[in-house]
């Protein structure tokens, strides 16, 4: 389980994301780097015991995700959510770095902290952004291909990440064909992403002769949306809004009905 370490340095990237969100960027990347500074040699980001399994989930989302795939999986354990630091600490500052434009900086926060926490599809998509802008379109478009179906760390969301990511490296590299067939794949997955929509007409403004524009999508970094599922992640109109640990989620019915046992019954 976390030490005492562990847990206030957790505190502390919650602290160093509000600096951040704040434009406090200085303080945000000096808190983290304060964290990374206190990584285990020996760091595992699950534990197993005789009661069940407890992760270091990034956010509750995740753990919403996590519980829901193992009950299609009917898999029946205990899963306890603990709080994680290390490797988001080393997410947020190759996320920083891509926002400075400090690319080769950014590729090398992003591979110690996914060599931390390696089913995490999130250092993936933020090094391909550091990968698109250092010019290796190749290297970026092989990241977002490594993400391919759901499982217990990825979700629905971000597959569909994945597909919008391939179809913005393959407009780069002028095959509109096949970006278009991408961000039309992410629709299955996200059919309200304004996001792909817009893409799409900017392939039908580039075919048009129109000028290209560089503009990469980055991972969302903010908190949960009450108008999308914390499970599916897709937007609903009928569902329920519960509050775990003082957070607010959203359900959709359709998944509520999934969670055949009472997912509460995970956190123990």
């Amino acid at each position: 389980m976390a030490n005492e370490v562990e847990i206030a340095d957790v505190a502390k990237v919650e602290e160093a994301l509000e600096a951040l969100s704040a434009g406090k960027l200085k303080q945000g990347e000096q808190l983290l780097k304060e964290v990374i500074a206190n990584t285990p040699e020996n760091y595992e980001n699950e534990e197993a015991d005789g009661e069940g399994i407890a992760i270091k989930f990034w956010s509750m989302n995740d753990f919403m995700h996590y519980v829901s795939w193992m009950q299609d999986q009917e898999t029946e354990r205990a899963v306890k959510w603990i709080g994680n630091a290390y490797p988001r600490a080393y997410y947020y500052l190759g996320f920083l770095c891509v926002k400075q434009k400090q690319f080769t900086q950014a590729v090398e926060y992003l591979d110690k902290g996914r060599s931390l926490d390696p089913e995490n599809p999130k250092f993936l998509f933020e090094k391909a952004q550091a990968l698109i802008h250092l010019g290796n379109k190749d290297a970026a478009l092989a990241l977002y291909d490594q993400v391919v179906e759901v499982g217990p760390y990825v979700s629905q969301s971000d597959l569909a990440v994945a597909r919008r990511g391939r179809g913005f490296v393959l407009i780069e590299m002028g095959k509109l064909d096949n970006a278009e067939t991408a961000f039309q794949a992410s629709l299955e997955l996200d059919p309200e992403s304004e996001i792909a929509h817009s893409e799409l007409n900017y392939i039908a403004h580039l075919r048009e002769g129109g000028r290209l524009v560089e503009d990469f999508e980055s991972v969302e970094t903010n908190g949960p949306d009450l108008s999308s599922c914390a499970i599916c992640g897709k937007g609903f109109e009928q569902g329920v809004m519960i509050t775990v640990e003082g957070q607010p989620l959203s359900i959709c019915k359709h998944c509520k009905r999934r969670l055949t046992k009472k997912w509460w019954q995970f956190w123990k």
